[in-house]
């Protein structure tokens, strides 16, 4: 074997090196911009070499793409009970041990089925469950926007009466009021109280300034019903009395369902609350019928 020198081998390789790199660039102007057509064909051969970044077949699009979010759970079956029969004033009250919760979402599927029910499962969260402040308030809201979709409650009304009390001075102006105020009253039942008003004027005279007492209370109309507490309150003239005589009304109510059942009572009026709203919106059409039925009962016997 015949070896070669190599001072001979590498000016032979750099003479092969420097012959290719003359015989290929000889005709190239290096120093001349590339045309645009030179660009654009130079751009497609680049693009057909790699992979287009949206091309979800690539292994690095698949590393990239967001999984499927996991399937919802299926969504439990709402019993909206029995439909068919007559809606009563209690219906629901059995799922109130359930909680506010439970009944307003209840109430919420019922509203497809019409809005007597669906209004009976609202009023079981103010009075049957101990609700939370959002869960009265989104209660009241929709009470207050379903109740006047609806006719008065059929069926004969619960006789009761309005009884108030003052000085000669201010017993007409009463006796206007408190007329207004029963018609006010029966309509914030939705028909479930038929208001029978008497004003009993004192035989003292009134003051002749300043503010006229008033004495208020609600009985049954039968022979030794039951009756309420008597509140007693002042005004300064006969245009404070609207609102004076709700808030009485308001406070007889409120305290006779404290004492008398186990319904969830109202919350007190909030300052600036107007008495008849409330006594409309936060006392259930049961808790009326109740209170009404409770005052038409004999009085108990002292021991």
């Amino acid at each position: 074997m015949v070896r070669v020198p190599i001072l001979v081998v590498i000016p032979l390789s750099l003479a092969v090196v420097l012959g290719t790199w003359w015989v290929g660039t000889r005709d190239m102007d290096f120093m001349k911009e590339p045309t645009a057509e030179r660009l654009a064909e130079i751009r497609v051969k680049a693009g057909g070499s790699a992979t287009a970044p949206d091309d979800k077949s690539s292994p690095a699009a698949q590393e990239l793409e967001t999984p499927p979010p996991p399937p919802e759970p299926p969504q439990r079956e709402i019993d909206l009970g029995d439909l068919s029969h007559p809606p009563t004033l209690r219906d629901y009250a059995e799922r109130a041990q359930q909680g506010a919760e439970s009944l307003i979402i209840l109430a919420g599927a019922l509203e497809d089925k019409g809005a007597q029910r669906a209004l009976l499962a609202w009023e079981r969260v103010l009075d049957s469950t101990k609700a939370d402040s959002a869960q009265a308030e989104a209660t009241i809201a929709a009470i207050h926007r379903l109740r006047p979709t609806l006719p008065d409650w059929p069926g004969p009304p619960i006789q009761i009466t309005l009884n108030a009390g003052t000085g000669k001075k201010l017993a007409k102006p009463l006796a206007t009021a408190l007329e207004a105020a029963a018609r006010d009253l029966e309509r914030a039942s939705a028909g479930i109280v038929k208001v029978k008003a008497i004003v009993t004027p004192g035989k003292a005279a009134s003051p002749a300034k300043g503010p006229v007492p008033v004495a208020l209370w609600l009985e049954g109309t039968a022979k030794q019903s039951t009756s309420t507490d008597v509140l007693s309150f002042t005004v300064d003239g006969p245009e404070k009395l609207p609102e004076e005589l709700m808030k009485a009304v308001f406070g007889l109510l409120r305290a006779r369902l404290v004492s008398g059942t186990s319904y969830t009572p109202p919350a007190p009026l909030a300052e600036g609350e107007r008495a008849l709203a409330a006594l409309h919106d936060r006392v259930t059409r049961l808790c009326w019928s109740e209170f009404a039925a409770g005052l038409n009962l004999p009085k108990k016997k002292k021991p």
